[in-house]
């Protein structure tokens, strides 16, 4: 019994002393390296904000190099590499292009009704659906179709006012509203196909379908 009363009290001695210690600054490593053992470990890091919007998917499978056979070296390769892709893909820049550019005119047309909102979700759906058919350069294929479609809408809003430019000084606002909506235009149609990709990889992934057919099982 008093062997366990002088452990106790030895314990408790060396309790005092460590806290001394601790509070002091002056623990020796050996001692510090107890105490931060003895801490819990941190839990994983949390993914940002992007990545909550958009974990990671793998690239689509069973798909080739988008530029195999493409052969241009020179100092533009870059440019030429976009223009060569637009063209081995006309449907995703070019025809995604027309559908916006009838979708958007009528939004203006019919703003504020069903058709106008209808229209208004059938030209975004048209740009991340750019990206989707686009999958060799995903943003690009949106901002082609954005400009493209942009250049068909200016041509035909151009083309309506033109009794009304002859007689009035209305073409410099006409010029300044178009290049201020087209450029922003063009911004959305990058983004909304680099989404359309980005769904096309997400969906595509085997990991993901695995998944949802666990959920069904359940």
């Amino acid at each position: 019994m008093a062997k366990k009363s002088t452990r106790d009290a030895a314990a408790r001695a060396e309790a005092r002393r460590r806290a001394r210690l601790a509070a002091q600054g002056r623990l020796d490593d050996e001692e510090a390296g107890d105490e931060t053992d003895a801490r819990p470990a941190p839990g994983p890091a949390r993914g940002n904000f992007l990545k909550l919007i958009f974990p990671p998917a793998a690239p689509l499978a069973n798909k080739p190099d988008p530029l195999l056979g493409f052969t241009y070296a020179g100092r533009w390769r870059p440019v030429v590499a976009n223009l060569w892709l637009i063209m081995r893909n006309p449907i995703a820049g070019l025809g995604m292009g027309v559908v916006w550019a009838v979708a958007w005119a009528a939004t203006t047309a019919y703003t504020g009704s069903t058709i106008g909102t209808v229209s208004s979700l059938v030209s975004f759906g048209s740009l991340v659906a750019a990206g989707v058919i686009g999958w060799q350069r995903p943003w690009l294929y949106g901002l082609t179709a954005a400009i493209f479609g942009y250049l068909i809408y200016a041509a035909y809003v151009t083309i309506g006012l033109s009794g009304e430019l002859a007689t009035s000084d209305l073409s410099g606002t006409l010029a300044q509203y178009l290049l201020i909506n087209g450029t922003l235009q063009a911004f959305i149609g990058a983004a909304a196909g680099f989404y359309g990709g980005y769904l096309r990889r997400r969906f595509a992934d085997p990991t993901l379908r695995q998944q949802q057919q666990a959920r069904r099982k359940r």
